[in-house]
Formats: structure tokens, sequence, C-alpha cells
């Protein structure tokens, strides 16, 4: 009789401890050092392990909670998540009110499933104004409000939205205290991002202080608050700076009102979070969930109730790494950012059009934004999974490090007198800096790529507009003595010089010199370095001869020329080039220790690997005479 023989995977292949593992990567290295190639710092202060296990997670409290249960780091209704997903919110800011309504009728039947308005602020001129009920009403036509939750993000300046939408709600029969969605206020988080505020601060919290007793009483399902997070990555904060900065402008606001004699569990539900979602995917996966551990951990201090230990997170792209040039890789980025926020378990979602720093609101556009999100849940099936991240050890360990960090963080702001004395003092602007100028840095380095901007830049891409604006100068009760918070990207510098440089058509000559081996590598990292600045670069196929080289040189009218060999070449290259071409000569290369000696034989700038882009081609460009 026949026996079959069952394969046994773990007497076949023992599972390698880590310490056989680490030795087996640490031989491959070839005397490289383990520690500095295989662990990553990264912009929030956390280091990552090239490898994670059961070790990593083992000891921390909330790994065993499940979907819908304390600290509710893996969403706060599961059933919920399965029957609805996520709400898609998507933003309009389309001005002609009818339009707007027309617009919104359409998207909703095409997946649209939250209501978001973009209000125009001084800061924002493409948005609504609304100013009476009619006009909110006008909006609104034809939308149940029950299946489409209105999400408003306002201002202390901007008209009484909630008020309107209570006498529309009247109107039309609606009952306004089962509705969802959010109406809300920040005035810490426009207090940063505009720099001023148009009323005292005593009067401004007063305005806030009615607001929510008006709120609680007549749609408490409906928030007061949208603490803005988006405000601080715009500047460039880091993931744990967010965290922070929100968690502590929340404390603020429950403080104040719990102070004047609201109970815990009547504020807490009236606060909302909008959280920014960048491209360090696993980073944001984490952000989410971390948020609701610090949420959940917050509100037990206080003695709430379990359901007040839920915050509904409303996810938006990130603005801080998005480029200008080569529009479409946005697309890209948007997507792998909607990806994080959906893995992470945001309770809505806002992604931006790909081409929204250039202003060019397309249909096109705002489709492909929306369509990005229902293929997450209609094709991908994310709506119908319950936390995928949860048990992952790399995941659950990074929740764990960025939550500690963040509450780290708001302990240090609390023993300063919170967010807004922060502000005022310029703390917030100093630790937000420090963040801004190593994502630029490493920009400007190549140690973080932007495809079609530091790296394979299209010389063909036109220069486009952006719609970047700053706030307008109105009468102000208090400022900011350092001013807003800045508004800027991680590539905005390398763009501008791009647009600068690019106009004047300046040429680079290659003189590649020898054999195709010997000069190819060279040549093609000197065209795509100039390409990031903007030159014109002219290759050719390659000398032998030193004299033909500089014939061809000179008919070229190339106003630099830049030297592609190896570096042994250079020895006898060097020189009789330099001597013959003159001045704006340029060195693929940088053999250290000939570097002076090249220097002093004519060379003024070398190009490398490890080069400061930015750095080396403005440089470039002021030594040509383009760079005005």
């Amino acid at each position: 009789m026949e026996t079959k023989e069952h394969l046994n995977l773990i007497k076949d292949f023992p599972i390698p401890s880590r310490e056989e593992w680490k030795q087996s990567v640490i031989d491959s290295l070839k005397g490289a050092d383990y520690d500095r190639v295989m662990h990553t710092k990264t912009y929030e202060g956390i280091t990552l392990n090239p490898i994670y296990t059961l070790d990593d997670i083992k000891d921390l409290p909330f790994t065993g909670a499940l979907p819908g249960q304390a600290p509710y780091h893996r969403g706060n209704d599961p059933k919920k998540k399965l029957t609805e997903g996520w709400k898609v919110a998507q933003a309009y800011s389309t001005a002609n009110l009818k339009t707007l309504n027309e617009e919104l009728l359409h998207a909703l039947q095409r997946g649209l499933s939250m209501i978001n308005l973009r209000l125009k602020h001084s800061d924002r001129p493409d948005g609504i104004t609304i100013s009476k009920t009619k006009e909110l009403s006008t909006i609104l036509k034809g939308i149940d409000l029950k299946a489409a939750p209105l999400y408003v993000q306002l201002d202390m300046d901007d008209p009484d939205i909630f008020g309107f939408l209570a006498e529309h709600c009247d109107r039309e029969g609606i009952e306004l205290s089962d509705l969802q969605g959010a109406i809300g206020y920040d005035p810490t988080g426009e207090f940063a991002r505009i720099g001023s505020t148009s009323m005292p601060l005593d009067e401004l919290w007063q305005k806030v202080s009615d607001a929510v007793i008006n709120r609680a009483n007549r749609a408490p399902k409906m928030p007061c608050f949208i603490i803005d997070g988006t405000v601080y990555e715009a500047a460039g904060a880091s993931s744990t700076q967010e965290l922070g900065f929100v968690l502590s402008t929340a404390i603020g606001y429950i403080h104040g009102l719990t102070a004047s004699g609201m109970d815990i569990n009547t504020v807490a539900p009236l606060i909302s979070v909008k959280l920014s979602l960048g491209s360090n995917f696993f980073m944001e996966i984490a952000k989410v969930r971390a948020f609701r551990l610090l949420w959940a951990e917050m509100i037990r201090a206080w003695d709430g109730n379990a359901e007040s230990q839920k915050v509904w997170i409303h996810g938006k792209t990130a603005t801080f790494n998005k480029t200008t040039y080569d529009l479409y890789v946005n697309m890209l980025r948007t997507t792998t950012e909607a990806f994080s926020g959906v893995i992470g378990g945001v309770d809505s979602l806002e992604v931006d059009r790909f081409d929204a720093l250039v202003n060019e609101n397309t249909e096109f556009a705002s489709r492909i934004a929306r369509n990005q999100q229902l293929i997450l849940a209609e094709e991908a099936h994310f709506g119908k999974v319950l936390d995928p991240a949860g048990g992952c050890y790399y995941i659950e360990s990074l929740t764990h490090e960025l939550a500690a960090k963040a509450w780290h963080l708001m302990q240090e702001l609390d023993t300063q007198g919170g967010m807004i004395k922060c502000l005022i003092a310029g703390k917030i602007h100093e630790m937000i800096a420090v963040s801004a100028n190593a994502r630029i840095d490493a920009v400007h380095t190549r140690k973080d790529v932007f495809v079609g901007v530091n790296m394979y830049a299209n010389p063909d891409d036109a220069e486009l507009l952006t719609s970047e604006t700053s706030a307008a100068q109105t009468e102000s009760a208090v400022k900011l003595s350092h001013g807003a918070l800045p508004k800027t990207r991680s590539v905005a510098q390398l763009e501008a010089l791009r647009a600068r440089i690019a106009p004047a058509k300046a040429k680079i000559f290659l003189l590649n010199m020898g054999s195709v081996a010997e000069y190819k590598a060279r040549a093609d990292f000197a065209s795509g370095f100039f390409a990031v600045g903007g030159f014109e670069v002219i290759s050719s196929n390659g000398f032998s001869d030193i004299n033909e080289a500089v014939e061809a040189a000179r008919a070229s009218s190339a106003k630099a020329f830049c030297i592609c060999s190896t570096d042994e070449n250079y020895e006898s290259l060097v020189a009789p080039l330099c001597e013959k071409l003159g001045q704006h000569m340029i060195l693929a290369g940088y053999p250290k220790d000939k570097v002076e000696d090249y220097r002093k034989q004519g060379i003024d700038v070398f190009i490398h690997i490890r080069a400061n882009l930015y750095d080396t081609l403005s440089d470039l460009a002021s030594k040509l005479g383009v760079n005005q």
C-alpha cells in the first residue's frame, strides 16, 4: 500500500534565528558597517530596523485589541467599515453656486460620498463664498445630507455656516440632530496658517465656546472642530510634529471647555482632526493608527467614556512633496498616499488633483483624483477588510514609536504653555524649520528622489505657474511675531532655479573622452545633472583626440564644457583641455586626491553623486551669468 509523504517545511527549512540572519547580512556587506548601512534614520527621529519580529511588539499593550475595541487604533466601528467603507471627500471650490451644485450631483453619482466645501479665505482666494442660507441651499439642492454628510473647514471670520445649515434643514424637513459630517473651527491652526487673528484671543475663545454649546444642543453628531494638521505638514513638519501639534491643540480646546463646566463626553465627540498623508508609505499608515492611540489615551486621562475615546480622522494628501514639473508623477504620489490612508484607517479621505498646484481645475484631474479612491475601494476591496495592517511587526512597532514621540512632544509643549503660547514664542516655527530644512537638503543632495525634478528631469517640460498664495493683509488684533508658518515644498527651490535658468537656454558641451565604456556612465550622469537646472546639454560620440574635442566644443556655441571620462584619463586630459578652452570648465567626478590640482589647472565646478544639486547648479549659473 502506497503512503504519501507529507511535506514538513519547518523540518526541511528550519526558521533561522535573528542572529543567524544578521550574520548572513553582515557577510554579504563585505566589510561595510552593518548599523550604518542597514538602519535608516527618519525625519521623525526614528531609526528603522532592517527586520522586525514578534520580539519587537510582544510587550506593546495595544496589539491584542480587535477592530472596534479600545484603544481604537484599528478603527472605530468595524461593522460600519465593512458596510460603508470610508467617505470619499473630494474638496470642491467652484465659485458659481449653481455650477457647484451640478458638479456635486454629478460626482455623487460617480462615487463621491461626502460634501467637502472649500471656502474662500484670505490665503485661499479660489474658494466658495457663502453669506446666507439661500446660497447654501443652492449648493445642497437635491443632495441627501444623511447619505453624503457636509464637511466644511471654517475660519473665525467666516459667516455662520452651521446656522445656515440649520435653517436649510428646517425648510427641507431634515432632522438636524441626526446629521453627521463636520462644520469645524481650528483657531489655533488658523493662527499658525495666517499668522494673525482679527479679534482678541478672549473674544475668539468666547465665539468658539458659544459655537460648541450650540452644536452640542442641536447637532451632537457633527463636530464643531476640525483640527488641521495639514497646516504644519505644508510648512515641512515631520509626522511626529504633526501628531504632537494636533494633540496639543486638542488638549488646549478640551481644557478650556471642560474648565468652563462642559463634560468631556460632550466635548470630545465634537472634535475631529485632519491629518496629512505623505509619501512615506508605512510611516503614514502608522501615523493614522498612532493618533487614535494618542486620542484614546488622552480622553481616558479625562475619564472619558468609550465613545469619547473614538475620533473621526479626515485624511488629505500632502502638499510639501508635490511638484509643478512632470505633473503626472503627482498622480503616483497621491495614489500611494491615498493607499496609506486607507490602510491606516481614515474615516474620510480627500485626494488632491495631480495638477492642483498649477490651478488647472480640469474635469479629468478631478475625476482621476476621485477614482483613485474608488479603485482602492471597489477593485482592491480595501473597504471590505478590517485593519489589514494589524499584526504587522513593522507597522505595529512604528505605530508605538510615533505615538510615544508625539506624546513626548505634546508634554514638552504643555510645559511651555501649550500651542498658542509656543506659536507666539516662535517655538513651533523653529521646530518645523529643522524638519523642513532636513527634507529640502535631502532633495538637493538626491537622498530623496523626486522624479521629474531632481532626477530624470524632462528637458522639454515647460515651466508652470503655481497657484500658491500668501494670506492677504487684513486688520489684526493679534499677530505672530514670526509671521505665518511658511507654505513651501521640498522641491520649490530647485523648481525656481530651473525656471530662472531654462529661458536663457545656456548650453553645456560634454567633452566625452575615450571609449564608450570610459565616458558613458559619467556623460549620462552629467546630462541628468544639468537637466535638473534647465541647461541644454550637447553630447557627442566621444573623442580620442584632444584637439578634435576642442574644435567641436568651440563650434558648439556652448557656454561651459564638462569633461567626462575616467579618473585615470583625467590626469592627462584636464590640463590641456582647460588650457585650450579657458573658463567655465566642469569635471564629472570627484577624484579627492586631485581636486585641488584640477582647480589650479582650470576646473571651476565638480559634479558628482554627493554634490548638492541646488548649490552646484546655482553656482554654475552664476558663473555663466544666467541665474538672474
